[in-house]
């Protein structure tokens, strides 16, 4: 009697450990097979990436195609050259049985595609300093993000606000720029070299200035307005 009990565990034992390995995709997946294998071969930067995919109105599509005769498969049907299922959108799939072309499938679908990228931990106003007591790096579904957002901490460290960036928002190459050496308004050293002489004067930077740019600055005493060249923070040479 208890061989028998174990015989038969035995069996059903081995037949749902089959129905595991053996279980059939679904419709869904292997249309996002699809989707996926074509977003990766345009794009080889979302091969690793994680991509979450779901329809909408698509459930008698998908129970059609569950209960089609002969070897069915499925891939997306370009569009234009550049065209990437990401976001909102209808993706155009081309049904295939058995290696042939058959009719064509427009899902609506919502393609996400997860990255990390560089997000503000406090509210910046224009001109202040990016570091890492108000930037993080966050998981983001990059697929609604315009281009230009930035990935990259070591991008932003050191860089000033441009612009205005609220709370939690993602950070964009066009939000930020190099952190002037010297800033307009701003009192400063100012040099003139002739032969074996150097004069120093305070002055007041009328422009924002990088390394090795071009401003121009007011000498306090005098009152004249000067070109200079930037030459460190908070000092500029007057212009030869």
């Amino acid at each position: 009697m208890m061989k028998n009990i174990l015989f038969i565990a035995a069996i059903i034992l081995t037949f749902f450990a089959k129905g595991v390995v053996c279980a059939e995709p679904t419709v869904s997946s292997k249309i996002s097979k699809a989707i996926i294998s074509y977003l990766v071969q345009k794009d080889p930067a979302f091969a690793g990436k994680k991509i979450d995919i779901s329809y909408k109105y698509a459930e008698k599509t998908f129970k059609d195609l569950k209960f089609r005769k002969g070897n069915v498969s499925f891939a997306v049907a370009e569009l234009y050259p550049d065209f990437k299922p990401i976001g909102n959108i209808i993706v155009p799939i081309q049904v295939i049985v058995d290696d042939v072309p058959k009719e064509k499938l427009f899902l609506r679908t919502k393609v996400s595609v997860f990255d990390k990228i560089v997000v503000a931990t406090k509210r910046f106003k224009r001109g202040d300093l990016i570091d890492t007591s108000n930037t993080a790096l966050e998981e983001r579904d990059i697929a609604v993000l315009s281009s230009g957002v930035i990935k990259d901490l070591d991008a932003v460290m050191g860089k000033e606000a441009k612009t205005y960036i609220p709370l939690s928002n993602a950070i964009y190459d066009w939000m930020i720029r190099e952190r002037p050496l010297v800033k307009k308004n701003e009192k400063i050293k100012v040099m003139a070299f002739a032969e074996n002489i150097t004069i120093e004067a305070q002055g007041l930077s009328l422009q924002d200035g990088m390394l090795g740019q071009e401003i121009k600055a007011k000498n306090l005493t005098s009152g004249k307005e000067l070109v200079c060249v930037v030459t460190g923070t908070g000092e500029a040479e007057v212009k030869q």
